[in-house]
């Protein structure tokens, strides 16, 4: 039995391992692992911008090797701008993508980043130049794409371009219209544009009448003022430069090239004595009547050049001398003098946009009659929110606007004998709907119509108001004062006093 036993022990040993011979027969063991972790790679995309093609007998430098253009058609060799935008990105197939290094090709080092995409400004240096943009994906083991993405931009600098800022300066559409006055300062604006960028403008460059001397500025300044400037006719031309010291256009006011503007001398006025006289009724800059009579008046009492007058002009009419665009010239030529007499009449002024200035000159110590006598019209009615005055309230007095001569505009002066001295009569008849204006608190009235009344022969009233509507406020302001004045002085001299009054405001007889 025992026999029998081993006999089947040894049977079913031997095909046990026969078994196990077969299995590694035909399925052999593995070699150990060899699998490595693998590095990501990585990609870029960006937008070409076209710049300037290069032509036959241009030659560009890569990596110490010069290719000189022959032919661009085969090149097909375009530079591009020097602002790019960039887009890369990566791929790990073991992993993930954690980041990025990246490097320009006038870099030292890479810079690592997390972001896929960014806007660079290649440094301009030279007008022609190549920029090679190297980016490696780095995974999640730190394992870096041994093999950078390269993408490389032949950048040409483009010259920046250089213009008179919009609206900035005056533009004549009149041949009559050929002469721009100034006092002896005046601002000047501009724009500047480069397909580059404006970051690469380094320089500003200015000259007034000579060329072989510039003045620089630094290239983010848009602007200048010049003052002092010598009484006479004057020119100004500008320019500017980028980083690769490529130049712009040279721009030059008057521009007597231009095809717009019929400006073809702009002349500087020297500021005479301290009183100014500012004509900003442009229907009244053909014939002046209202200009000669005030003249006449300021001759009579001062002596003839001993004051100065500035007529502002419209798009209409002295088209070359518009209100200037910046509130510091208007500023400056009001800071010129301690008095001034500023009228308008009929159509649009420009009040508000020297309502700044105006109430800076009165705070500084000066003296303002603004004689303000506009028609009913929302766009040009007096504001009760300048601040060079203070009126509460306006109204219409009159429908139909029909003053008749003879009518008095008495004074409130707190004395009997001035105001009898100062009255005021309409000597021509006024046909315009103008306004009346009633004193704030910071007010006191000063004139006002004599108050209404019957014809005895028609029952009627003599004009077409009722009451006494105020016209005339006075506003201390700082150190100085406006007059302010709703109706015409040209048509309330006829008492032939207007003088006087002159004389009174600006404290002329004593």
């Amino acid at each position: 039995m025992n026999k029998i036993k081993r006999t089947i022990f040894s049977i079913i040993l031997a095909v046990v391992l026969l078994g196990l011979a077969a299995c590694n027969l035909f399925h052999p063991p593995l070699p150990p692992s060899t699998a490595e972790n693998l590095p990501p790679e990585t990609h870029i995309s960006f937008f070409y911008h076209p710049d300037t093609t290069l032509g036959p007998g241009d030659y560009w430098v890569n990596k110490g090797d010069t290719t000189w253009v022959l032919d661009t058609l085969i090149m097909g060799l375009d530079t591009t701008v020097s602002v790019q935008e960039v887009n890369w990105w990566g791929d790990d197939p073991d992993g993930n993508v954690i980041g990025y290094y990246y490097r320009w090709s006038y870099m030292d080092s890479a810079i690592f980043t997390q972001d896929e995409s960014a806007l660079f400004y290649l440094p301009l240096r030279t007008q022609f130049d190549i920029y090679s943009f190297h980016v490696q994906a780095v995974d999640n083991d730190s394992l870096m794409d041994p093999t950078a993405a390269i993408a490389s931009f032949p950048v040409f600098n483009s010259p920046p371009e250089v213009e008179w800022k919009l609206n900035s300066l005056p533009i004549s559409t009149r041949e009559k219209d050929s002469v721009h006055y100034s006092f002896t300062h005046h601002s000047f604006y501009w724009d500047i544009s480069d397909i580059d960028g404006e970051e690469t403008i380094t320089e500003i460059y200015y000259a007034l009448d000579d060329t072989s001397s510039w003045t620089k500025l630094d290239g983010t300044v848009r602007d200048v003022m010049l003052t002092d400037i010598t009484p006479g006719k004057h020119n100004i031309y500008l320019k500017v430069k980028d980083i690769a010291g490529a130049k712009s256009n040279v721009i030059t006011f008057p521009d007597r090239n231009s095809d717009e503007s019929e400006i073809l001398v702009w002349e500087v006025v020297e500021p005479i004595g301290d009183i100014l006289i500012v004509n900003d009724f442009a229907g009244d800059q053909v014939e002046y009547t209202h200009q000669n009579l005030f003249t006449g008046i300021f001759d009579g009492v001062l002596g003839s050049n001993s004051y100065s007058v500035w007529g502002i002009g419209s798009n209409i009419v002295n088209t070359a001398n518009t209100i200037p665009y910046s509130p510091i010239d208007i500023e400056f030529n009001l800071s010129s003098f301690s008095k001034v007499f500023w009228f308008t009449f009929q159509g649009s002024n420009n009040l508000n946009d020297a309502s700044l200035a105006l109430t800076r000159f009165i705070a500084d110590g000066g003296t303002l009659l603004m004689n303000n006598a506009q028609k009913v019209a929302p766009e040009s009615r007096p504001d009760t929110i300048w601040t060079f005055t203070d009126i509460d309230t306006v109204y219409q007095y009159s429908s139909t606007g029909r003053i008749w001569p003879g009518i008095n505009i008495e004074g409130n002066w707190g004395d009997t004998t001035l105001n009898n001295k100062l009255e005021l009569q309409v000597e021509y008849t006024m046909a315009d709907k103008l306004y009346a204006v009633v004193p704030g608190s910071s007010s006191t009235l000063r004139y006002h119509f004599a108050h209404d009344s019957l014809d005895t022969g028609t029952g009627r009233l003599k004009s077409d108001y009722t009451g006494t509507p105020p016209v005339m406020i006075e506003t201390p302001i700082g150190d100085g004062l406006c007059y302010y004045m709703s109706i015409p002085l040209y048509f309330l001299n006829g008492n032939g006093n207007l003088d006087e009054l002159f004389k009174h405001v600006f404290e002329l007889d004593e």
